[in-house]
This record gives C-alpha cells, structure tokens and sequence, in this order.
C-alpha cells in the first residue's frame, strides 16, 4: 500500500502564483525581490493554516534559485533548488521556537549565522511560533535581529502578534496573513476535487469552508476526513450528517412558521431538531446567523455580506420579502438574549422554547396594532355633510342640564390637604420655655407625595392590560440585580430601596426621597421602561417617579425634657432656682 499523503501536504502551494487568498503579501514579496529590495528580517503574523509558513518557504526558496526567471518561479534544477525538494537545504533552516525557546537556542543560531553560506547567496532562518521564545532569549536575539551579516535573512512566523516584545517588531517588516475568505477556499476545494478524481457537491464545499473559518489548513483536513466517509461522492446531506451542522431547511421552515405565528410548529419542529441529537446552543446560534443573512438579503447594498452559496441566495431572497425588518431586527434581539443566557439557565430548553413563542407573537402583536392603526373604511361611508341652519336664540342651559364631555386621558385625583386639627391647647409658659407637644404636632403633618414624572419613555401609550405585581417585582429586582454587576451599586441601591406600586392598568409608580435618587431615574428611565417592556409581553407601560417628603422628628435634650415636665408641674421651676440646677 503505497503511503498517504494528506492534502494539507501535497497540495501545498510551491509558488507565490498558487497560494491562496493572500494577494497582496505575495506581490508586495515578488516586487520586493524584482527590484531587489529584500528587508533582512519579516514578521508573518496571521490566523493558523492561512498560509505564512508557505510563503515563507516559497520566499526562501525564490531567493536562492540561481535560474530564476521573470515569473519568479525556481527552476528546480539548480542545487539549491534540490537539496531544499529533498530537505536538506544547507542556506534554509527552520526552528521551531515552541520547543526551543531558551537562551542557549537562540546563542547557537547566532553561531550559526556567523558562517557563510556555502552555496548559493543568502542564508534564511524561518523561526515558527517565535511568540514562545522567552524574554531572555527576545532580548539575546535584538542585536543579531538588527545587524545581521548582509547573507542572512530572518522570518518570523506567529499566530499572536501582541505576544512579540516592540523591539522585535520594530526591527522587521511585519505582514499580517487575513483570514481566507469562502469563496476561495471552495473554489480552491473543487480543483482538488477534480483532480483527485471525486465528484463534490457545490454546496457540500461551501459547508467544508464554512466549518474551517478561514483556515485553508483546516479545511484540507476536513476535506481528506469527508472522503474518507463519504467516498468518492461528496454530498451535501453527508457533509452535514458527518460535521454535526444543522441543516438550513430547518430555519427555513421555522422562519416560516414565525412568519404565520404558528407557535405549534415551531415546537414542533425545534423538539424534531433536539431528537436529532443538535445542542441547543447551536440551534440558537444558527438561527440567528439565518436572521441575519435574511436582514442582509432585504437590501441590495448588503446583499456582498450574504456568505452563502449561489443556490441559497434566491432563495433568501424569496423569505427575506415575506418576513418584516422589524421582526427580524426584534428577533435578533431575543435570540442574543437567549445566547447569553442559556448555559446560565437551568432550564435551557425551555428557555429556547419560551424564546421561539416570543418571535412568533413579535409578528402577531404587529399585525393586530396594524389592524388598529388603520380601521377599515368600506364599511361605512362617511355621510355627507349637513347644510348649517342658524338656530333661533335660546336660554341659556343650565349647568345640570349640560352635556359631560368624556375626557380621553384618566385625571389623575388631586391631592387635597386637610386641615390640621388638634385638641391641645398650650398652656402658660414662662419666657425662653418650648412647648415640645405643639413641636411633635406641627412636625406630624407628613407633605403629600410629589409626581415629578409621568411617561413611559417609548411614545407608546400605556395598556390597558392589568399588570401582574408578581412578575412586575421579579422583572424589577432582575433589572437591579444586572446592574449591581455592571458594578453600579448606587442604582442598585435606589432601585431595592423600595418596590413599584401597580396604581392602575398599564401604570406603575416608584417612590424616591431625594434628589440623588431623582437624578438616577432620569437618566435611567428609558432603559427601564424598555426591559419592562420587553421582558412583560411587550406591554405598553408608564412609570410614576414620585418624591416623597420625609418628615424628621425633632430630637429631644435634656433642656427641653425639663421644660415639657415643668409645664406639667411648675414647683420644678422653683426646686431648679433654689438648687441652681445645671440642664445643659
């Protein structure tokens, strides 16, 4: 049996013409090495698999062709073009700095670049993963990094670029390798495909890209694993069996029962997906992508930031015109929420399912606020206008006889202030004595309390639905709990310092004592209203800031103890004469 080489392997670009998805390193290379302009130390920086060791061996490999043609593609004749296809290039050294990473590595490299080559020009040190060289050997490096001898060349190559000590990265010339996108790497596939002689579905390719974000690597892997299952006929329903992806008919169909409002069929079709063995999670995920890509597909513009294949884009198109922006916008929003909150959840499915119930009522509370919005006229035509005929005049109508003018917006009751009655009398008192009794009767009158604000902060009108206490209490003390997370403790504070009060349908009310707590519900009113609101139904609601007077009870000295006792019997007066009494 002869031994398998995997693709990642033997397909593996050997020019800068065939590397995939990375144009503008390439060429900046080429022209740099046409016009003889090499820089003495690179830095390739860039997400695995997206081709920055290749183009480094490429880059070595150009340079010491001695046949080098206008193309810029070695010869393979030559020696060093030879001994580098068998491996054992004496001008091209590969190191790899994530198991020789010390101080003693990085001495016997600079020992080596000290000898000059034998063969060919230049001498190139390609050092993979340099982000896991130590700082001691950073800093043994720096020098020979920036005078090397005029025959050696440095390539460093990494996939964390913030990791690379600023001295390193000003002495090379940096390139950052971009993620590769779809479309290259399925076109890159279906070459492979042809010339491996296996027949592949269009959009079984565009899943494998998909599935290896970006990675042209990983995507060759996946392909070789593909093949192995599959055989020489790569279909879509095997790719997706076997990469445990979830298939688009399934959005497609519950996207369409959303659209309906047709909850039980999206239960139904969400328990089939859990039956297929799908997570949860991933089920959310998905959707959300889907909502996107439809959001996208509604206007031409965005219609380049659709990243499927060409067979779904018509049909996207066709769902993305039955579905409203709205909805999808809103759904968005619930789903994020979902995502966020689901490995929290001890209830996860549930937790999806309430969210899917949510979006299918999304769409119906659209259409019945529609239906209100515009009342159907046919059936009643408006009647023509009557000729105004000047009325003789009458008496004056009394005001019992009057018409009531029903008014549109509930009243609220005023606050009416009754007078303050009391049944003491003040007695007699000496001058410089205070009558504690008439202090504690003046300060018992508590102010009533002040509305300061009255609006729900959405410009919808309140509902006339009840509100439940018990979810209005758990949906407010939730709000407070997230923002003592978000380290605001002050509003946590002012938000559990008191509970909201229902005071009619569709109307709530919160009491505050002072004007911080004042400031904090300004500025914090519109974001809760719209978590209320989202998190009750989508019920119309108006919040009632309301200022309270606290009244504070005078405190008692020993001064005025006395004077209250001596009103009661003055022959104290006289025992503090006679005794030269000291109160203070």
């Amino acid at each position: 049996m002869d031994q398998f080489v995997v693709s990642a392997r033997k397909y593996r670009p050997a020019t800068f013409d065939t590397v995939v998805g990375q144009e503008a390193v390439t060429e900046t290379l080429k022209n740099a090495i046409r016009s003889n302009h090499l820089a003495s130390a690179f830095l390739f920086t860039g997400p695995r698999g997206v081709g920055k060791t290749t183009c480094a061996r490429i880059l070595a490999r150009t340079i010491n062709c001695e046949n080098l043609g206008e193309d810029l593609v070695a010869c393979g004749q030559c020696a060093p073009c030879k001994t580098f296809e068998e491996g054992h290039s004496l001008n091209i050294f590969e190191l790899d700095a994530a198991s020789n990473n010390s101080v003693d590595d990085i001495r016997n490299l600079i020992l080596q670049v000290s000898i000059a080559p034998q063969v060919g020009t230049k001498k190139v040190y390609i050092i993979d993963e340099v982000h896991m060289l130590s700082s001691a050997a950073f800093n043994a490096f720096l020098k020979t990094l920036e005078e090397p001898p005029s025959y050696a060349i440095f390539i460093l190559a990494t996939t964390e670029k913030h990791k690379i000590l600023p001295t390193i990265l000003s002495r090379c010339q940096v390139f950052d390798f971009r993620r590769i996108m779809i479309s290259d790497i399925s076109k890159h596939l279906a070459g492979i495909a042809q010339k491996e002689g296996i027949e592949a579905d269009a959009q079984a390719l565009h899943v494998i890209a998909q599935k290896a974000d970006g990675g042209l690597r990983d995507a060759l892997s996946i392909f070789d694993q593909l093949v192995s299952f599959c055989g020489n006929r790569l279909t879509y329903q095997d790719v997706v069996k076997n990469l445990n992806v979830l298939d688009h008919e399934h959005y497609f169909r519950i996207t369409d029962s959303i659209i309906r409002g047709d909850i039980p069929a999206v239960l139904v079709e969400y328990n089939t997906i859990l039956q297929q063995g799908f997570d949860g999670h991933l089920f959310v995920a998905g959707l959300g992508r889907h909502f996107r890509d439809l959001l996208v597909s509604q206007d031409p513009r965005t219609l380049p930031l659709l990243e499927v294949g060409e067979d779904l884009t018509a049909r996207y198109g066709d769902q993305a015109q039955r579905v409203d922006r709205e909805l999808l916008v809103r759904g968005l929003d619930r789903l994020a929420q979902c995502d966020s909150q689901y490995k929290a959840s001890k209830e996860p499915r549930l937790l999806v399912e309430l969210t899917l119930v949510q979006l299918c009522r999304i769409n119906a509370a659209e259409d019945t606020s529609a239906q209100k919005k515009s009342p159907d006229v046919s059936v009643a035509a408006p009647a023509a206008p009557k000729p105004v005929i000047a009325a003789e005049p009458s008496a004056p109508i009394p005001p019992a006889a009057r018409p009531v003018v029903a008014q549109t917006q509930p009243v609220a009751p005023a606050v009416v202030r009754e007078p303050v009655t009391s049944d003491y009398t003040p007695k007699r008192r000496l001058a410089g004595q205070v009558s504690i009794k008439s202090t504690v009767a003046e300060a018992a009158v508590e102010a009533a309390p002040v509305v300061l604000e009255s609006d729900n902060g959405t410009g919808m009108p309140a509902s006339s639905k009840e509100v439940n206490p018990a979810l209005l209490l758990k949906v407010w003390r939730d709000y407070a709990l997230a923002q003592k997370q978000r380290k605001r403790d002050s509003l946590h504070a002012t938000l559990m310092a008191r509970e909201p009060e229902v005071i009619g349908p569709g109307r709530i009310a919160f009491p505050i004592v002072n004007a911080v707590q004042e400031n904090y519900m300004r500025d914090e009113k519109p974001e809760l209203l719209g978590y209320l609101r989202r998190q009750m139904d989508d019920m119309g609601l108006e919040l009632e800031v309301r200022k309270e007077e606290v009244s504070v009870k005078p405190r008692f000295t020993a001064l005025d103890k006395f004077k209250l006792m001596a009103e009661k019997n003055p022959a104290l007066l006289k025992l503090r004469e006679e005794l030269d009494l000291d109160l203070g």
